[in-house]
């Protein structure tokens, strides 16, 4: 057995120098690419097919701040939020309503290194005003001050929250200036732990809920998911650059089945969105948008909201094409292995239950032929 020892190290370090070159080419190929930090999103060269029919040309969005029937692109939502919280200061009269506004476009409209250089500058403009009352300097701001232009003008909603708390537009000598109006300062202490506090208008992926009826026979064909669906930030691409150099070491161990069945999760996690589909009685078939992070549940509500109320009120299972079902539904539909898309069946406990009228009549009108 020893003699063999010698060939064993011999052939690990081959696989070793294979892989590691593979990695190197790999690393030159990024590089050729000039991916650079400040790259938001990376796009495949081509659509990618799955296995069930129909495309999603793009995600959408929609958040309770605007109806959940107000639904859009990333983009054009926080467009709208913009717009929506812009009104809600001009036509508001109460100073907490115009602050919390604020403070929403503050962390809802701004990338994170923006929006905290604003909220510490202006948390210095209020604690000077504070510390230093009377004192004429801290009640002026000179907007063409590089310190407010660099740290404050790029931020959307900090002059708002400026203007909410007190600040005044005036003009001296042609020179534009935000300046403290208030008698009292008492008010800027609660305005500050608001402005450290706030939080972000919450978001989330919109269902685009479509019900499709097949013909008899009819089998869906692979669809073409839009770019959206496998965007990488430069982030996600280091990270699998990294997780390729540990998938070499791991590549010369020995490894349990739970172990690879733990490696083929994490995998699941490159992907945002999965489209998921579900075929029902009578040959319809309903499709809905997810992010991979939500759990199982959210299918089967997503579902129970579309059925009838005779057949949302029954007892059914959700099976994959192999007649297998989710035993815990609290599982993420990355976990699940349900991403980037996925085709389940709805399956009646009861099989002799009056099917009727599947759909639901607030969806009847959408209904369309599945090409």
């Amino acid at each position: 057995m020893q003699k063999n020892e010698p060939q064993q190290d011999a052939s690990k370090k081959r696989i070793q120098m294979i892989a590691k070159r593979q990695l190197e080419e790999e690393r030159q190929q990024m590089e050729n690419l000039k991916i650079s930090d400040s790259s938001s999103s990376t796009q495949p060269e081509k659509e990618q097919e799955l296995e069930h029919s129909s495309a999603i040309s793009k995600v959408l969005y929609t958040s309770e701040l605007l109806g959940e029937d107000h639904v859009g692109t990333r983009a054009e939502l926080l467009e709208d939020i913009k717009h929506f919280l812009i009104e809600q200061i001009k036509e508001s009269d109460d100073e907490n309503d115009k602050i919390i506004a604020a403070v929403l476009m503050l962390y809802s409209l701004n990338k994170s290194q923006t929006r905290d250089t604003a909220v510490e500058t202006i948390s210095r403009y209020c604690q000077n005003i504070l510390e230093n009352p009377g004192v004429e300097k801290f009640v002026n701001i000179r907007l063409g001050n590089k310190a407010y232009q660099e740290r404050i003008a790029p931020a959307v909603g900090a002059r708002e929250f400026l203007e909410a708390i007190g600040f005044t537009p005036k003009t001296d000598n042609g020179e534009a200036y935000l300046v403290f109006t208030k008698s009292s300062d008492a008010h800027l202490v609660e305005a500050i732990g608001a402005l450290r506090e706030g939080q972000s208008v919450p978001i989330k992926v919109a269902r685009n809920l479509e019900v499709f009826r097949l013909k008899p026979g009819q089998q869906p064909k692979a669809p073409k998911l839009g770019p959206e669906f496998f965007n990488r930030t430069t982030a996600e691409l280091k990270a699998e650059q990294k997780n390729r150099e540990i998938q070499v070491e791991r590549m010369l161990t020995l490894r349990t089945k739970e172990m690879r069945q733990k490696d083929e999760q994490l995998a699941n996690y490159s992907y945002k969105y999965t489209m998921i589909r579900v075929r029902l009685p009578g040959n319809y078939l309903i499709q809905g948008v997810f992010g991979c992070h939500e759990p199982f549940s959210a299918v089967r509500l997503f579902v129970s909201s579309a059925l009838s109320p005779s057949l949302a009120t029954a007892e059914f299972t959700l099976r994959d094409a192999v007649s297998q079902m989710v035993e815990d539904e609290n599982l993420s539909l990355a976990q699940l292995s349900l991403a980037p898309a996925a085709l389940l069946h709805l399956i009646l406990a009861d099989t002799n239950i009056d099917e009727g009228d599947v759909i639901a009549d607030e969806y009847v009108e959408r209904i369309r032929e599945l090409e």
